[in-house]
């Protein structure tokens, strides 16, 4: 695996391979960023409404509290995988444009609609390990920031673009971010329609970023 590695590097020009330097730098800035809109956005005191998004389907979704390891631990891990991941510093630098795009539109998307999810809050003492990482987790993401579901919009691009430079890795993070996008709605962190308008934003994302790239651009041997 790790000579086809080299040979797939290999099939890039020497100014399109992204270093690891480039990589970690550019990425831990670019989520650092959206970070900061994210939870600016999230802390501010806002009206919101708890109906607005709600549907019968919504509450018949049972609130499993296990699932909020994939919530959390799925949307650092698949972040990660990317910055170690992308071989083309071309769709590297797109990618990461893609993930601001994605944080500027969800931020007036967490604006301009107005909603909030009616979560059951977790309060000590806990009966399970899952219940007190459930419990952290509501402490840590506002429960305003929901349409759209970010954890959804950019986990799903940049698995998305990594498919391009690396099909099988990508089908990977691919299929992480659709366990984590079923988390949102099973940790009561997201409405349904929520989840809908983040992967239609990843996807009008990944066809921005592409929009015109030479296939050259990413490598083209697997994985």
């Amino acid at each position: 695996m790790l000579a086809g590695l080299m040979t797939a590097a290999a099939t890039l020009p020497e100014s399109d391979r992204a270093t690891p330097l480039f990589k970690w730098t550019a990425g831990l800035t670019a989520a650092a960023l959206q970070s900061l809109l994210y939870f600016g956005i999230g802390h501010a005191h806002l009206a919101r409404s708890t109906e607005l998004l709600r549907t019968p389907l919504d509450d018949a979704i049972p609130f499993l509290h296990w699932t909020s390891w994939f919530y959390l631990p799925i949307y650092a891990a698949i972040f990660v995988i990317c910055i170690v991941g992308f071989r083309s510093r071309r769709l590297y630098k797109r990618a990461l444009m893609a993930v601001l795009v994605v944080a500027v539109v969800g931020a007036a998307g967490h604006i301009l609609i107005a909603a909030e999810y009616p979560r059951p809050v977790l309060h000590p003492p806990y009966g399970s390990l899952s219940t007190w990482f459930m419990a952290f987790v509501q402490s840590i993401d506002p429960p305003g920031n929901v349409f759209p579901s970010l954890h959804v919009a950019q986990t799903s691009t940049l698995a998305f673009l990594l498919h391009r430079d690396r099909p099988r890795l990508g089908t990977v993070t691919i299929v992480m971010a659709a366990l984590l996008a079923l988390s949102t709605l099973t940790t009561k962190q997201h409405f349904i329609a929520d989840v809908i308008s983040g992967y239609a934003l990843a996807f009008v994302a990944r066809a921005a970023a592409l929009f015109r790239l030479p296939r050259v651009a990413a490598a083209t041997t697997p994985p």
